[in-house]
């Protein structure tokens, strides 16, 4: 007997008890399909996260902040002095090899944007330095973003997110033209003349607001002229990709440490890197637990395919008598079961895939509608998975129909052909 005529018995069998087929293979559907919902949801949600790094900056690099005061038990032990300065920045660059380039930045401020017609906007006012669309991966969609000789001499210029645009001037022509801006409500407002138009970002998972809500000024210039604060509120130091993070940040505070009376309380700091293995670890965690449930439940699939199996060999044993009489071979009983075996369980993992996707699709619906922080999750079900899926089905197959295949085998042809069905 062939592989094609075993596999077509088998067939023709399970197509004559549709019913009795389609609650068999409904625990491997059901297994498989829950199984890749959670891993599709999951990797769509790693995938997320590896975006929104992207949209600030990319994963090699550590975001250095200030620390305000040390806190021991939940109480303040006493206040920091040290601050950051432009000069660190520069420090930095010179004498870390590791690092790439350093922005320093101030942007704890929402400030009041007023246009020539008498718009107005609360954006939030950052001051940084010329590599910052560099750094960040932010094109510039119209003009140009600000050139050391702006740092340097405190040039009244801003380059404005799209959202704010789209708020003060809709679809008019805004370059060269001059906003008031100001970051307190008692200043008066400094002129500053928009120069360039930054390309839309959207909004990150760290944020409730989104990245587009910005005016970016030069340092020198919130420093001067908006703040009046001389210090640096924080530090963005990228790195080589094959350097150690930790590698660069004792980099980094030995020379801020130098710099600042050999004090460095006031350093502290957020790895990016950190935050996605963390995500990755916890998502192994769920693999894992995920797993384990799915796995159980397969097994009680496979226990139910099993006694479907024997059924099968009780409702076929005057068959199985009369095929040997006539010459049939162990193999060729035992190849027939087998493949009805197999064939349940394949058919189950090819279904559960869809019933998986389609699954996913809708929990990826329903989580952004329910929390609208991101405008689409995506569904990732990687090859692997898909090929992990059929390939279990298969073994599932094979493993829980070897007994009641052998046991046809193994039938007598008398006492087959005397059995009454």
């Amino acid at each position: 007997m062939k592989l094609h005529d075993a596999l077509a018995a088998g067939l023709a069998h399970l197509s004559q008890h549709r019913r009795r087929t389609g609650l068999s293979i409904l625990g491997i559907f059901i297994g498989i399909a829950s199984v890749l919902c959670m891993m599709a949801i999951g990797d769509g949600a790693k995938e997320l996260v590896a975006l929104d790094i992207e949209k600030l900056g990319g994963a090699n690099q550590v975001q250095f902040w200030t620390r305000w005061a040390i806190f021991r038990n939940k109480r303040v032990v006493r206040r920091t002095t040290e601050r950051y300065t432009l000069a660190d920045a520069y420090a930095i660059e010179a004498a870390c090899p590791d690092v790439l380039f350093v922005l320093p930045k101030n942007d704890r401020y929402r400030g009041v944007v007023t246009s020539p017609t008498g718009g107005h906007a609360r954006p939030y006012v950052a001051g940084v330095t010329a590599d910052y669309a560099h750094g960040l991966r932010w094109e510039v969609q119209q003009g140009r973003f600000f050139t050391e000789e702006d740092i340097e001499t405190a040039a009244q210029v801003c380059v404005l997110g799209a959202d704010i645009v789209t708020e003060l001037f809709g679809d008019t022509v805004v370059l060269g033209q001059e906003v008031k801006l100001k970051i307190r409500w008692r200043q008066p407002a400094v002129r500053c003349r928009i120069v360039g138009i930054m390309a839309p970002k959207g909004r990150s998972l760290r944020s409730s607001t989104s990245l587009d809500d910005i005016v970016c000024v030069p340092l020198t210039t919130h420093q001067q002229r908006l703040s009046g604060i001389r210090y640096v509120q924080g530090l963005l130091i990228f790195f080589d990709k094959g350097a150690d993070v930790y590698g660069v940040i004792n980099n980094v505070t030995h020379v801020l440490r130098k710099r600042h009376r050999g004090t460095d309380d006031f350093v502290g700091y957020w790895i990016p890197q950190r935050s996605f293995r963390q995500l990755e670890r916890i998502e192994k965690v769920i693999k894992i637990a995920l797993g384990g449930i799915a796995g159980f439940s397969l097994f009680v699939s496979g226990i139910g395919i099993m006694n479907i199996c024997l059924v099968s060999v009780g409702e076929k044993t005057r068959e199985i008598g009369l095929r040997k009489s006539m010459g049939a071979k162990r193999r060729d009983i035992f190849w027939q079961f087998l493949v009805e075996s197999v064939c349940l369980c394949f058919c189950g993992g090819l279904l559960g895939i869809g019933g998986g996707w389609l699954a996913a699709q809708g929990l990826a619906w329903l989580a952004v509608r329910i929390v609208p922080i991101v405008p689409v999750w995506p569904v990732v079900l990687s090859l692997p998975w898909i090929l992990i899926s059929v390939s279990f089905s298969v073994v599932m197959g094979i493993v829980f129909g070897v007994y009641p295949a052998m046991r046809a085998a193994r039938l007598s042809p008398i006492d087959a052909l005397r059995t009454e069905t």
